[in-house]
């Protein structure tokens, strides 16, 4: 009964941001924690166990997502117009906003999957997988700073949305599903909310302008309720990031379980 009770909240809850949102000027900094942050809180309540994790795995992404934010950036990917700011920008480009929407995002994911899905809460979650995505974290960004100081212009990667997610999101599911079908269809159920929460978002963030896409090197783009955007935003973020978000995250840390 308590599941039930939770997920109908969950349900209406993106109606209730999207009002919030119109209504009391919400701006890009608050947005994810009126459409991320607030949910989370109910989740954290209600299953402690698993805050651990969901921070951990949280925190561990944002250096990815410094580099994937800064060539976004640099190459008008997506922009976030935030003309105050609380943050120095990190690298000239990244927010710290952003960072902030990337944290809620990932933890409020994996706090309703293990919530929802999850019977078990592994206590320890850290092995040699780990060790190797820790590895691998430190060997990228250090490769990152490397280019930054002796060749930035070689970070200003073409059609950046569809390379990224090409190479950091499509794989990842692909191989999940192959791989673990029967894990994959607990990361499919969750990644159908987020599909809905997810859209909300996006049709909510273009009509007030939180974010928007400059950039003409996409493959195509979608239209819904009035606004257009990219394909790639469609595609890897509304579509496929909770379904890659939850691969990593089985397979570095939760042992397919």
């Amino acid at each position: 009964m308590e599941h039930k009770t939770t997920f109908l909240f969950f349900l209406l809850w993106p109606i209730v941001a999207v009002y919030l949102s119109f209504n009391f000027a919400v701006n890009a900094l608050l947005s994810p924690v009126i459409f991320y942050g607030i949910p989370s809180i109910l989740l954290s309540l209600l299953r402690p166990s698993a805050i651990k994790k969901s921070l951990f795995v949280s925190l561990f992404i944002l250096p990815f997502m410094v580099i994937v934010d800064y060539i976004a950036e640099a190459t008008q990917a997506w922009l976030w117009p935030l003309p105050q700011s609380m943050f120095p920008k990190l690298f000239n480009y990244v927010w710290v906003e952003v960072l902030v929407w990337v944290f809620l995002h990932i933890y409020i994911v994996i706090m309703f999957y293990q919530y929802f899905f999850e019977k078990h809460i592994l206590k320890r979650f850290w092995d040699r997988k780990s060790e190797e995505v820790l590895l691998g974290t430190i060997f990228i960004s250090v490769l990152f700073m490397l280019v930054l100081i002796v060749y930035p212009k070689a970070l200003h990667i073409p059609y950046w949305y569809l390379v990224f997610g090409t190479l950091g999101i499509l794989p990842a599911v692909i191989f999940e599903d192959l791989k673990y079908p029967m894990v994959f269809q607990k990361l499919l159920k969750t990644a159908m909310y987020f599909f809905y929460i997810n859209f909300t978002y996006e049709i909510t963030a273009l009509k007030i302008g939180w974010w928007s896409f400059p950039s003409t090197q996409f493959i195509g783009y979608v239209s819904f309720f009035g606004v257009t955007f990219p394909f790639e935003e469609f595609f890897f973020w509304i579509v496929l990031f909770t379904l890659a978000a939850l691969s990593y995250y089985e397979y570095f840390f939760n042992k397919e379980k």
